[in-house]
Parts: structure tokens; sequence; C-alpha cells
């Protein structure tokens, strides 16, 4: 997965870590020919760019400076402090002797000795890492380790700072107790790099027992994405010699720490378009310790074009145009507009929003699934849970007196039957049952439900009530069976009667052929709603539903 995802984001990731990378308040030391030294507070406010937040000590905002910093710290700064390359004491928050990250109150002489053993004697030969893994590690860098230039310059690093501890640590008052000292040597970022590089082949990998030396390459079990302990046995290869699921050449270490990172900054899902010559991401994730954890990731091999144009029909507007959606993403958009009021998006992974009406919470659990892989290129779910879940989204909006976003999931609804060759003509539907009304034909049950929906409709626009909710409707969505559902029509009709012209013949004629239905059947929802939805023909053409 990890070198899938590697392979397919063209982007410089250092880069895109550097322009968020934020650098801790405190003490910045640049040691060179001179010694310079710089504040860094965080700038306060959303929108206040971070590098203004480095000032020298005269006051002056040294912006310039910042991404100097922001590179060598990035590279610098240890893992977590179970890495740490002093432990058990872990005062030394930096990963190499060209730097020294601690916390302001530590930068006390009773610490010098210690820093100085552990960044520059031990670093200088790395004598203090003894496992066996460790030592094969060591040894794939023994030549750049032991190179005699590297060797003279850890010397005079440490003369150096032995020089300059007295006069940084006068100057710790300018800053916070709980703010960090951190001492950058002036090299170039190349020795950073390299240097950094030993300590990542040591600290990155899930265990140091994992590290195998396999045909003199040094190869762990990468700790992104991936745990192996004692309370983790199922995630080994038991069928084979070699358990480890995943392993890693030092060698890529950098730039897997780096894809992580750059997913850090990232929104909590990332996809790009394939396109006809180069595949597609879908990749979801969240934090976990202040680390990115990939759970969920897909290669999307077929471009953002659905296999054909989608038409959002309208069936229940009278001046709305048919709309043509042509790619997975905006149709994606659009069911979460309509079927989930705009609510999915930030709820396709772990716990649905608590404060969401338990309705909306239960259809999002039961849905969600086949919207990701709409999101990925997938159109066969939507279509599924269209058949199985749009009445059930249907009557959330209702109740929560919805009517028009009702409406619009009654039009998508039909649109994605459509899409599949089921075409449903609601006009053409209520003309022949206003025939059957005219003539006083027997309905069919299809029929039915859809009288007796433009039936309740009509009478309940009858009510004097300033403010007709949509929970007006609820008696006969609550109806099992046809009886009860002809029960609770009766009892509207007998509320309004006195609003129903005497002598109009269609609706008369229409509220016998539904007490003439004699069949018991359990009542179907959906059809009760084309009713009660679409467009009522017990208006004059002068009157509005």
């Amino acid at each position: 997965m990890i070198n899938d995802i590697i392979n397919i984001i063209d982007i410089d990731f250092q880069k895109a870590i550097i322009d968020n990378y934020q650098l801790k308040d405190g003490l910045y030391v640049r040691v060179g020919q001179t010694v310079e030294y710089f504040i860094y507070k965080k700038p306060k406010g959303k929108d206040a760019s971070k590098d203004v937040g480095l000032k020298d000590l005269d006051g002056n905002i040294r912006a310039n400076v910042y991404e100097w910093f922001a590179r060598r710290d990035y590279i610098s700064v240890y893992l977590n402090s179970y890495k740490a390359i002093d432990p058990p004491k872990k005062k030394i928050h930096n990963n190499n002797y060209l730097t020294l990250f601690v916390k302001a109150k530590e930068f006390i002489e009773e610490n010098k000795a210690h820093f100085i053993s552990k960044l520059y004697d031990n670093l200088k030969d790395f004598s203090g890492f003894t496992k066996k893994e460790e030592r094969e590690v060591i040894e794939s860098f023994h030549n750049y380790i032991f190179d005699e230039k590297r060797q003279n310059d850890i010397v005079e690093k440490k003369r150096r700072f032995q020089e300059i501890f007295d006069e940084i640590a006068q100057k710790k008052a300018l800053v916070k107790e709980s703010d960090y000292i951190k001492i950058f040597f002036d090299e170039d970022l190349k020795t950073y790099e390299e240097e950094a590089k030993i300590y990542f082949a040591l600290k990155i990998y899930n265990k140091i027992e994992t590290v195998r030396n396999i045909e003199e390459e040094i190869y762990g079990l990468s700790d992104f994405n991936m745990g192996l302990n004692a309370k983790k046995p199922y995630l080994e290869h038991k069928t084979r010699g070699f358990v480890l699921p995943f392993m890693v050449k030092k060698d890529e270490i950098f730039t897997i720490k780096a894809l992580f990172d750059f997913l850090k900054y990232q929104s909590n899902m990332l996809q790009t378009d394939a396109t006809r010559h180069h595949s597609g991401l879908f990749l979801v994730k969240h934090s976990n310790n202040d680390q990115a954890e990939v759970i969920d990731f897909d290669i999307v091999t077929g471009e953002n074009l659905l296999p054909k144009p989608f038409i959002l029909k309208n069936y229940l507007f009278k001046e709305k145009e048919d709309e043509e959606i042509r790619d997975f993403y905006t149709l994606f958009k659009k069911v979460d507009e309509i079927f989930y009021n705009g609510n999915l998006e930030n709820n396709l992974y772990g716990d649905v929003y608590n404060k969401l009406p338990g309705s909306l919470q239960n259809l999002i659990y039961m849905t969600r699934d086949a919207m990701i892989a709409l999101k990925k290129g997938e159109i066969e779910p939507l279509l599924k849970i269209n058949r199985k879940f749009a009445d059930a989204f249907m009557l959330y909006h209702l109740r929560q007196d919805r009517w028009y976003r009702a409406k619009e999931v009654f039009n998508l609804k039909l649109s994605l039957l459509a899409y599949e060759g089921e075409e449903m003509d609601i006009k053409q539907t209520l003309q022949k049952i206003e025939q059957k009304v005219e003539n006083l034909e027997e309905l069919n049950q299809d029929e039915f439900f859809i009288l007796a929906g433009q039936i309740i409709k009509y009478l309940l626009k009858k009510s004097k009530k300033p403010d007709k909710r949509a929970d007006m409707i609820e008696p006969f969505l609550r109806a099992a069976k046809t009886k009860k559902l002809k029960q609770e029509v009766e009892t509207l009709f007998f509320t309004y009667k006195h609003e129903v012209p005497l002598n109009y013949k269609k609706f008369n004629n229409a509220l016998a052929l539904v007490e003439a239905f004699d069949r018991d059947e359990k009542v179907q929802k959906d059809k009760l709603l084309i009713g009660i939805l679409s467009e009522n023909i017990f208006y004059r053409n002068d009157e509005e539903l």
C-alpha cells in the first residue's frame, strides 16, 4: 500500500511538509562563525503567517530565516520520547550531533556533561547502540560514520558547543522554562539528512528486533500504519517462515516518513482523479498520537467519469430543468446534498456526529459504505441503497418538515431507477388514474395507494392551521394495512368535508374508489408517497399545490 501511494502521489513531499511545518516556541540559535539568536513565538490568529513569529533579539521579524530553521528542525527532531537518543533521561529531543533540542528548564550546567556524552561521544561511533540488530544497522553505515572528515567535525562541534554553552544559558531567561532551546550548527541540508538517516534506520522501525539483513540490505517492519506486538499476533504471516507482514529497506525509510508527515497535514480524505495515462488515488486517514494513519485506501484505475451520464430528472417541480451529471464525485456531492442534507462527507468514517437526528445517524451507518464506493468510482452500491433506503430518506425529510427536500429525494430515487432502465412516467400514471376516477373504474393496488396519497394531500391542504407541518401525514405513514389506511382517510375526510365542494364529482368518485378497494394489503409507502408528493389531480388549473 505505502509504495503504491508514493508512486501515485506526484508531489514534492519535503516542500509540502515545510509549507505547513510549525516551529515550537522558544530560543533558536544558529552557530556558524558567529552565534545568532532568534526568538520564536507562534503568531495568534487563524490567518496569521507562521513565519512572522520568528524575531531576532532586537524584535525585528526575521521571516526570511524561518524556512532555514524549519527544514533542519523537521529533519532533526526525534520521533517520540520512546525513541529518544538518551534513554532513560530522555532530555534530548533531537536525533543528531548537529543540533540540540531541549526544554529551557533542562539547559543547565548539571546537564552539560549528559548532552556532550549523548550528542558527541555516543554519536561519534554509535557505541551506545549495543543490540545485535543495532550493530547490523550501524555496520551498514560504517564508511560514512567513520569517515575522517565526519570524525573531525564531531570533535570540532563538541569543542564549539562547550565554548558557547554558558553564553546560551544566559539567554535562557528570554523564554519560558517550558519553551525550547534549539541549537543548530550552520551546515548544509544534505549533511543534516545524512545524519538523520542513521537515527531513522535505528529508530523508525516498529522494533529493532524486526531488523533483518537480507543479501546485504537492511530491512525492518515499518512503524507507520503498522503495529506488531503480543496483542496483535493476527498480523503475523503464520504460514511462512518469515512472519513479519511488511518490510521496508533502510534506504526507503526517509521517503516513507515524509509521506506520512505529508499526510498529517492533509484533510482526512485525499483523492486524486485517474487519467488515461495515470491511476488515481482514494485515501482516508485519521490522526493517532499526532501521526497520520491510513484507514482506507484504493487505487482508482478508471477515469472519474460515470459509465454513462446521469440525468437528474424533474418529476415533481413545474419549472426546474433536468440536470446532467458526468462524473462520480459530482454525483456523490449531489446525493449527499439530497439524501443526507449535506451531512455525509464529514461522517464517512468513525462515529457519526451524535448531534444529528438518530434516524439520520442510522441511515448514514447503513449506507455510507456504498457512498465510499461511489467516491472510488463504483455506482452499483449506490443503485442498491437507492432501492432499499430512498423511501427512508424521504420519510426522514418529511418528518423534519422538509417537503421540498423530500420531493428532491423522490426525483433522485426515480432518476437512479431510470439510470438502471426502470422509467416511471408520473404524469402518465396520474392521467390514467384520473381517467379511472372519471369513469369509476376499479383501481389496481399501485393506483389505490397513489390515489389515497392524492386524497390525503388534498384534504390536508384544507386545514386552517397557519403552520401545516409534515407530522400531519404521520398517521397515514404508520398505517400497516389498507384497512387501517382507509380508516385514517375516512377520519380525515370527516374532519375537512365542510371544505370540499358538495358536488365535486372528481373528488367524490376518487373517495368512493378508495373506499371500495376491498383487499387488506400491506401499505406500500413508496406509492403512497408518490401520491402525496406529486402534482395533485384535485386542484383546478388556477390553484397551486
